[in-house]
């Protein structure tokens, strides 16, 4: 079993502190220095617009200033991280960005608005010759959305959180198979504390017949562009730890032995010739954003020498 060094995780703080954005550095603080949940939170607050939702390249793949479900999901999931609660305000006004760009006709939220095309992307992200594919109903980012409305249920209208739930099950039922995104969508929507037990076993037994076709468990299939077993049991506690043990195991040692000399893990995807400059700053953007992960996952597992 391979451990990352102190070294290692000093490297990657270095990392963090000279070429991270200031969300990342706090994050790192916060998770293995003397950091506090107030200064990470304060670093995300500058994302967030007036209308309650997020953008400004959040997502360092969408260089949108405007909101999107998109970058709103991301500051949820760091919501979680840092344990910020339901109540507190930034919290509030992200839930009601998501109440007021619910789509009722189609019990989703599209996860990039039309504006974002004015705006440098990835190539994935263009709208125009695909307009159908992000107006339809996704469990990308709708399953994910969901638990953030039980935790927030007090702030949602009550006849919201019910249909949706229902669609998002509906789906899941009726598909033989699951893209990546949306099963990632899904395992952040168990990962609900608040989400009732019935609910939450009926959406578990149903990704546990998907995962095994999604996910890629030859190292070889991690060196491009693959859902890897780490993301899929994300700690130990995992309810998909079974059956993924030794792939989880050897999924440890290779993000451990990846890493690079200047103590960063770089995105293995690229924007091709789209947008030069701005995939500059993206790919040095998200090489803080996944050096951070990386690292948070290793403290999990406790593969990190010298943190329990």
């Amino acid at each position: 079993m391979n451990m990352m060094t102190k070294d290692a995780l000093e490297a990657a703080g270095r990392f963090l502190h000279s070429q991270g954005r200031p969300l990342e550095k706090a994050r790192y603080d916060y998770a293995f220095g003397n950091g506090t949940s107030e200064a990470a939170l304060e670093a995300l607050a500058e994302y967030q617009n007036d209308d309650g939702g997020f953008g400004h390249a959040l997502e360092p793949d969408l260089r949108a200033p405007e909101s999107s479900a998109l970058c709103t999901t991301i500051a949820f999931q760091l919501f979680r991280e840092i344990g910020v609660p339901a109540d507190h305000p930034m919290v509030s006004r992200g839930l009601g960005f998501l109440v007021e760009t619910f789509d009722a006709g189609r019990l989703n939220w599209r996860i990039i608005p039309l504006v974002a095309e004015r705006s440098p992307r990835a190539p994935w992200w263009y709208q125009a010759d695909n307009m159908e594919k992000f107006d339809a109903f996704s469990l990308n980012p709708t399953a994910e959305i969901l638990g953030y409305l039980f935790d927030g249920k007090s702030q949602v209208p009550e006849d919201t959180i019910a249909p949706v739930s229902d669609r998002v099950l509906s789906e899941l039922t009726s598909i033989e198979k699951i893209e990546m995104h949306k099963l990632l969508c899904c395992l952040r929507l168990l990962e609900t504390a608040s989400l009732p037990t019935d609910y939450q076993q009926q959406i578990e037994n149903r990704l546990r017949q998907l995962i095994g076709n999604t996910v890629a468990r030859d190292p070889e299939g991690w060196k491009g562009y693959s859902l890897r077993p780490l993301q899929v049991a994300s700690n130990p506690e995992s309810p998909f730890m079974q059956g993924l043990e030794e792939a989880v195991s050897a999924n440890l040692d290779y993000e451990i032995s990846t890493q690079n000399t200047d103590g960063y893990w770089p995105p293995n995807w690229a924007w091709d010739d789209a947008y030069p400059d701005e995939w500059s700053n993206a790919k040095r953007e998200w090489a803080g954003v996944i050096t951070i992960e990386k690292l948070l996952v290793l403290k999990r597992f406790g593969r990190i020498d010298g943190i329990a």
